[in-house]
């Protein structure tokens, strides 16, 4: 393969002016979705148009589409200039932006299945602190992709760039890491049963839930006119008939149907995962419609969290995120972008150790103060109390409703049990996990020397019973280790401070 010069401006495909038409017209439609179907509004408003209102108004739009697309197109350009990447765009004012090699901690490689047949990709690389991707080539060809993420790894000491011959492709070195390595190379690879069940587990079966309640209740009418078209209405008026045993059978299969579509979307998002080790980056691939290829530099790991819903704690699977620095205060993004690992079992946890260096799952955890408990279960008791007697005495007609009330808040008392029972901390060896959870269990870990700011929380109530909270400021965001002893809030907070201080080197 003839060598590319990364030096020189290079330019979007021609054929990515199509797809930056049909993606921007997608994101708008995204992200205005909801002021414009709302309560039905815009649907409404589309049923008193005429035919040639709307074919004008299309083509109006479609026209101010390419417009914008075009001058976009046009003026985008990107080059390598030393040991950093330029990138020029913008569309009434130009942005030129160039971003150092070494800040760079993941290059990911994106293709649709719309973008096979042009040979494109879609190249993203991100960088401590940016909420967002912060350089997205949206349509480039796969040669020039794979020049500039071998160009970047040889910056950062990869070890695809240890193959000498400029021939050789991305795809070609990373076989050739895994013939020579053998099996070591290969930190995971899933089945597909494991992917499957991965979507089982995974909460993304609540979203596609509550999307659906959405459309069905703002579409509504739509749906009604349909159902009674092709006579489902018949069907549901045969099944009401029949009591609730239909019911129940309509409710299971509607249940069946939202886990089943979860495990395929989850199948065909992850489909032939692979996990490699290549020496100072991971890199993970996988994807059936959109093949994403995503290489993570080792040095930018700044943590890791091992999840597990709730019905993953029936089937024992969990799935684990690596955490990097982000901009956010609280917690890093959990949308497609992070580095996932899906369908881990306990017998996988070695996995852990070979991502992080020292990095182990503990067997137990240390547990935090039952004070979190009783302090949760006086408060709410007693104002639960309180209220049932002033409605049981002023309201006697209503005393079933109070009754269930009261029902209602042993089951909130149970609650706070089970979120306690979940919590717990455990240091050792300089790596700090913390767990929480309710029905599902999280848990996070981190070396002390990530830690970026400690500080020890006291109230008047942990006063009085010898107690603290001590909160972590991470790279990735803040952790919290509530109700434990006050020598032991001390302790983890001087340790993560002297760890931060004395350490030769930080993952940021």
């Amino acid at each position: 393969m003839r060598p590319i010069d990364l030096n020189t401006w290079q330019r979007l495909a021609p054929m990515a002016l199509l797809f930056l038409i049909i993606n921007g017209g997608a994101k708008f439609v995204r992200e205005n979705l909801y002021a414009f179907a709302g309560a039905g509004a815009g649907f409404a408003f589309l049923d008193r148009l005429g035919m040639r209102e709307f074919l004008l108004g299309g083509l109006i739009a479609l026209l101010v589409a390419v417009l914008i697309a075009a001058i976009y197109h046009r003026r985008f350009r990107f080059r390598i200039e030393g040991d950093a990447i330029r990138l020029r765009r913008g569309i009434i004012e130009n942005k030129d932006l160039r971003i150092r090699f070494a800040r760079i901690q993941n290059v990911g490689l994106s293709q649709p299945i719309y973008f096979r047949p042009f040979g494109l990709v879609r190249f993203t690389l991100e960088t401590p602190g940016a909420e967002s991707t912060e350089v997205a080539l949206p349509g480039i060809s796969r040669e020039l992709a794979l020049a500039l993420r071998d160009h970047i790894a040889r910056a950062g000491g990869g070890a695809i760039a240890e193959a000498s011959d400029e021939d050789v492709t991305a795809e070609e070195a990373v076989e050739d890491v895994g013939r020579e390595t053998g099996d070591t190379a290969v930190l995971h690879r899933p089945g597909s049963l494991r992917l499957f069940t991965h979507g089982l587990v995974s909460n993304q079966v609540w979203l596609i839930a509550g999307v659906g309640a959405w459309l069905i209740g703002t579409l509504r009418e739509r749906f009604e006119q349909w159902i009674d078209s092709i006579g489902v209405s018949l069907v549901a008026q045969r099944l009401i008939e029949l009591g609730w045993v239909a019911a129940l059978a309509g409710v299971l299969s509607l249940v069946l149907l939202l886990f089943g579509l979860s495990g395929v979307l989850s199948l065909i998002r992850f489909h032939g995962f692979v996990l490699r080790d290549l020496g100072d980056r991971f890199l993970a691939v996988g994807g059936l419609l959109d093949k994403r290829e995503q290489n993570i530099r080792r040095e930018k790991l700044t943590g890791l969290t091992l999840y597990q819903t709730a019905l993953g704690r029936l089937i024992g699977q969990w799935y684990l995120v690596g955490k990097q620095a982000t901009s956010k205060e609280v917690e890093v993004d959990r949308s497609g972008q992070n580095f996932l690992i899906p369908g881990l079992r306990k017998d996988n946890f070695d996995i852990v150790a070979r991502l992080m260096e020292g990095f182990s799952v503990p067997d137990e955890m240390r547990p935090i103060s039952r004070r979190f408990r009783t302090l949760f279960w006086s408060r709410i008791s007693a104002v639960a109390l309180v209220l049932a007697g002033l409605a049981f005495w002023q309201l006697p007609d209503q005393r079933l409703a109070v009754a269930g009330a009261l029902g209602l808040l042993l089951l909130v008392l149970w609650l706070i049990h089970r979120s306690w029972r979940c919590w717990g901390w455990q240091v050792a060896d300089g790596v700090c996990w913390i767990q929480q959870g309710l029905f599902g269990l999280r848990r996070d870990a981190f070396e002390l020397s990530q830690v970026q700011q400690a500080s020890v929380v006291r109230t008047p109530y942990f006063r009085r019973h010898g107690l603290a909270s001590v909160r972590l400021v991470l790279p990735q965001g803040q952790v919290t280790v509530p109700f434990i002893a006050l020598d032991d809030a001390v302790d983890l907070a001087n340790r993560a401070i002297h760890a931060a201080e004395t350490s030769l080197a930080h993952r940021v």
